[in-house]
C-alpha cells in the first residue's frame, strides 16, 4: 500500500483577488482566487481562509468621558465576526499567464461563508496554503471511483482533472437537486459537466429522487460494484506496481475508490470498499483552527501499525491530526 504521508510543505500566506464568485445551486458558491505565483498542489490537499474583513492595524485612542457614548470603526466591533481561518479542499486549480486560478466551493452555513459569499471581483482574500496531504493516483489499470457528497464533492472535481484519458466514475450526491453544485447535462453517461470535460463518467443521487437515482450515493456505487464484474479486489498487500497486478485479457480493470462528504457517508463508502477488499482513500472532514498542526483541535483516531511503537506504545491505536497527517487516510487506517 503506498504511504499518504505528508510530504515537505512549501506552504505560505497569501493575499488573493477575487476573479469571480459565481452562484452554483441554493446555497453553494464557487470561488475563484487568483494569486500571483502559489506552490506546486494535488487533488486531496486544501487551504485556509480568513473570512472577515481584516481590521486596521493601526491602535486608535478614544478620548472618554463619562455618559459619552462611543463610536467604533473596528469590524470586531460593530458585527460578529470569523475569528479563526476556515478550511476549504482545492476543487481545482489553473497556472495561468501571470499567476495561479484556485477554484473553492463553499456552502454558506455561518459567519465565515456567508462573508465568502457576498466578495466581488476585485475584493481581497488572505489565503493560507496549500496544506495537507493529497489523495495517491491510480495505477494505469485501475479504476478510479470517486464518491461526493454534498461539501466534499470539491475534492472529486480537482482529482477527476488528473484523471483524462483513465477509468473513472464519479458519483455525486446531495440532499435534493437545488443543493447539487454541478452542472446538469442531458447525457446518461455524463450527465454531469464538470466531470465530463475530463472524460469521466458519472451518477447522480438525491435523497428526494428530485434528479438522478433517488437515495443515497452509497447505494449507487453498491450498485455499479455488483454489475462490473471484476472492478474489486485486489490481494491484500500486494505491490500495486506489481506487473502481476495486469489483468488477463477481457476482464474488467481492478478499482480504487476515493471519498470526501458527511461522516457517515464516509464511514459507509469505507465499508462497503473493505468488504470488498477495495481500496479507499478518504478525505476527512474535521474543524481545523490552524490547519498547520498547531492547535491540536483536528484530532482523529487510527490504527498503529506496530502497537510497540509511540505515540501511546502498547496500545493498537493513537491519535492523528488531520491537518497534518491527513486530510487523506486509507479506510483501513480510521477508527471512527
Amino acid at each position: 500500500m503506498t504511504d499518504l504521508a505528508t510530504p515537505v510543505l512549501h506552504r505560505d500566506q497569501f493575499l488573493a483577488t477575487v476573479a469571480s464568485n459565481t452562484p452554483l445551486c441554493r446555497e453553494h458558491y464557487k470561488l475563484v482566487l487568483r494569486v500571483d505565483r502559489f506552490p506546486l498542489t494535488d487533488p486531496g490537499q486544501f487551504v485556509q481562509v480568513s473570512c472577515r474583513t481584516e481590521p486596521p492595524a493601526e491602535e486608535i485612542e478614544h478620548d472618554w468621558r463619562p455618559g459619552q457614548a462611543l463610536t467604533f470603526s473596528d469590524p470586531d466591533l460593530l458585527a460578529p465576526q470569523a475569528t479563526l481561518r476556515r478550511p476549504f479542499s482545492l476543487a481545482g486549480r489553473r497556472d495561468i499567464a501571470g499567476g495561479v486560478e484556485l477554484d473553492l466551493i463553499h456552502r454558506v452555513v455561518g459567519i465565515g461563508t456567508d462573508w465568502l459569499s457576498r466578495l466581488s471581483t476585485g475584493d481581497t482574500v488572505d489565503v493560507l496554503g496549500p496544506l495537507g496531504n493529497r489523495f495517491i493516483l491510480p495505477a494505469e489499470n485501475e479504476t478510479a471511483l470517486l464518491v461526493g457528497g454534498g461539501v466534499g464533492i470539491p475534492p472529486m472535481l480537482y482529482l477527476a482533472t488528473k484523471l483524462k484519458g483513465r477509468n473513472a466514475v464519479a458519483f455525486a450526491g446531495a440532499l435534493t437537486k437545488d443543493l447539487l453544485p454541478l452542472t446538469l447535462r442531458n447525457d446518461a453517461d455524463y450527465p454531469i459537466g464538470e466531470f465530463a470535460e475530463h472524460g469521466v463518467k458519472s451518477v447522480i443521487t438525491t435523497d428526494d429522487g428530485s434528479v438522478g437515482m433517488k437515495g443515497f450515493v452509497t447505494q449507487a456505487l453498491e450498485q455499479w460494484l455488483d454489475r462490473v464484474p471484476g472492478s474489486g479486489s485486489r490481494v491484500p498487500g500486494e505491490d500495486r506496481n506489481s506487473p502481476s497486478r495486469n489483468p488477463e485479457p477481457g476482464t474488467r480493470n481492478p478499482a480504487v475508490i476515493y471519498t470526501c462528504g458527511p461522516e457517515p457517508m464516509m464511514k459507509a463508502v469505507a465499508n462497503i470498499a473493505m468488504a470488498r477488499n477495495i481500496p479507499c482513500q478518504i478525505a476527512v472532514e474535521r474543524a481545523m483552527a490552524c490547519g498547520m498542526g498547531t492547535c491540536q483541535s483536528c484530532c482523529i483516531k487510527v490504527k498503529k501499525p506496530d502497537p510497540a511503537a509511540p505515540p501511546l506504545p502498547g496500545s493498537d491505536w493513537c491519535y492523528r491530526l488531520a491537518c497534518t497527517d491527513g486530510p487523506v487516510f486509507y479506510a483501513t487506517q480510521l477508527l471512527w
